[in-house]
């Protein structure tokens, strides 16, 4: 043999024997870049946004409640305990308590916050879902303005905090699906606890999670007493609400009225038990749907929902986040509340996330063209929708789509406060109540025919230091005429500003901006 040939048969022998390349692909794939960097990034910018956007003062509706409800330390809901969101109501207790801004913006900003850890939290699920950057990024920034969401964010409300602890909880079974770690199971646990602690939604995932646990153990990715820590870690998050229902179990001394309370309020279980679906409730949904998502996300979303297996999102998660999405759409669908669009906020979540996993698909198309003209188009999408919500309330109020629900509250312009996501233009309820207390003055009566219009008015009241003003909802005619007789200011707060539904007693009522005083002055002429 020559040497040409001992030279040739030596450097095959040396490539034989070097490891294989390793192979492109899912089963090589490294794990997902650190999301904490992003995370923070964007929980900035995001908080950033909603603080400056967040109503300052005192609002409306449930938003009102919340706000009075924590000043005066109120722990139980009047309307039962299942309203009574004690996680919100103890955590609006502590920023409350150090003083540093008025009651009304410190809880409002509670939303922010809570909103903004919703939008970071999103990210870091499609990162280890995808390992995609811009996935991320892109499903964060759909969720961020989604207009309700935006709104909720800028109120005194629970909802932005249901969506932070579900999308952490979605985190977590993403982490455990990609590497059964029993730490992230417990955490997904915890997590749920603590929304149902805030609100019942939570509860929507429940059942789901049990189905992990044990299908966990099943398979021997859990043991039995690791399973039992889940579940202890769901109870730690779910006492300060099963330490409510047990406190005002032994003050009533009624467990099963105390559970109805807890499961359902004092007055709600018909709307929460509905099997039935009303087309004008679909169609009002449907409605809100479009206007939360002006863009590529639900294609993207439908996308993500039938590509996940191809982009090796595991298994677990994918049917964790598709079951939840089919729990909270039903659920939603039948429940027959005017703020119903307010409980389509898990459900922006989960599109979102599966919105991230279809914009990851297109990241793998083949054709580079084809990929840089859809997320042109997405990123631009996002980019004018906040465009898109400056027109909605005038191109409504021309078609005059709130004619047959618009309330005419004092002060209030129904297309702003509906449909602007940014509170901080719609300050109504505040000035309706620092008029209300100023007419009023010191020891005057103030009559609120609207009860979603009271918790301003008293907090305003409170607020002022003004311990001898009387709010009332419901003052016979005899007391408010002896109230006017002893000298004593009297104030109508009315449902719709034009249209007083409170006869005086005595005299008449003068008009002063968008409220009433009464008067025993002849009218002018």
């Amino acid at each position: 043999m020559s040497q040409a040939d001992l030279d040739r048969e030596r450097i095959s022998v040396s490539k034989t024997s070097q490891p294989p390349s390793p192979v492109a692909g899912p089963a090589s794939r490294a794990g997902p870049p650190s999301p904490w960097p992003g995370w923070l990034g964007i929980f900035v910018v995001v908080l950033a946004l909603y603080a400056a956007t967040a109503n300052r003062g005192a609002q409306w509706q449930d938003s009102g409640s919340h706000i009075l409800r924590v000043v005066t330390s109120e722990s139980v809901h009047p309307l039962g305990l299942a309203l009574s969101h004690p996680l919100h109501h103890w955590l609006g207790r502590l920023v409350v308590s150090f003083g540093l801004l008025e009651p009304c913006f410190a809880i409002t900003l509670l939303s922010a916050l809570a909103a903004a850890v919703a939008v970071a939290n999103v990210y870091g699920c499609v990162l280890v879902l995808t390992s995609r950057r811009p996935a991320a990024l892109l499903a964060a920034g759909s969720l961020a303005i989604a207009h309700t969401f935006w709104q909720m964010a800028t109120l005194a409300e629970t909802y932005t905090l249901v969506a932070a602890l579900l999308a952490a909880e979605c985190w977590c079974l993403s982490a455990y699906a990609r590497r059964p770690r029993r730490g992230y199971l417990w955490m997904a646990l915890l997590f749920n606890g603590l929304g149902i602690a805030n609100h019942m939604l939570a509860s929507l995932t429940t059942p789901i999670l049990i189905v992990v646990v044990f299908q966990a153990v099943r398979s021997r990715e859990v043991r039995g007493r690791e399973a039992l820590v889940a579940i202890g870690a769901w109870l730690v998050g779910l006492f300060p609400y099963t330490a409510l229902v047990v406190a005002e179990s032994v003050r009533t001394g009624d467990f099963s009225a105390t559970l109805h309370s807890a499961l359902f309020g004092v007055s709600f279980a018909d709307e929460v038990l509905n099997t039935t679906l009303s087309l004008h409730m679909l169609l009002i949904g449907a409605g809100f749907v479009a206007l939360n998502v002006p863009n590529l996300l639900l294609p993207l979303a439908i996308c993500g929902i039938f590509r996940g297996r191809r982009l090796d999102v595991p298994r677990l998660a994918r049917l964790f986040l598709l079951a939840g999405l089919i729990l909270h759409v039903l659920f939603v669908a039948r429940f027959r509340v005017v703020d119903q669009h307010m409980f389509f906020l898990p459900m922006y979540v989960l599109l979102s996330i599966f919105g991230g996993i279809g914009i990851a698909d297109v990241l793998r198309w083949p054709g580079p063209r084809k990929r840089r003209v859809v997320l042109g188009v997405a990123t631009a999408l996002l980019a004018l929708t906040p465009l898109w919500y400056t027109l909605v309330p005038g191109v409504a109020h021309r078609f005059d789509v709130l004619r047959s629900v618009a309330r005419n509250k004092p002060y209030r312009d129904d297309y702003v406060y509906v449909f602007t996501p940014w509170s901080v233009v719609e300050r109504s309820a505040e000035i309706m109540s620092r008029h209300a207390v100023e007419l009023a003055g010191e020891n005057g009566l103030i009559l609120v025919e609207d009860a979603m219009a009271c918790f301003a008015v008293r907090y305003q009241a409170l607020r002022s230091g003004m311990e001898d003003l009387q709010i009332t909802q419901d003052a016979a005619p005899e007391a408010v005429a002896l109230a006017a007789a002893a000298g004593r200011a009297v104030v109508l707060v009315p449902v719709n500003a034009d249209a007083p539904q409170t006869d005086p007693p005595i005299g008449l009522w003068k008009r002063m901006g968008d409220l009433y005083k009464l008067t025993t002055e002849p009218p002018g002429p």
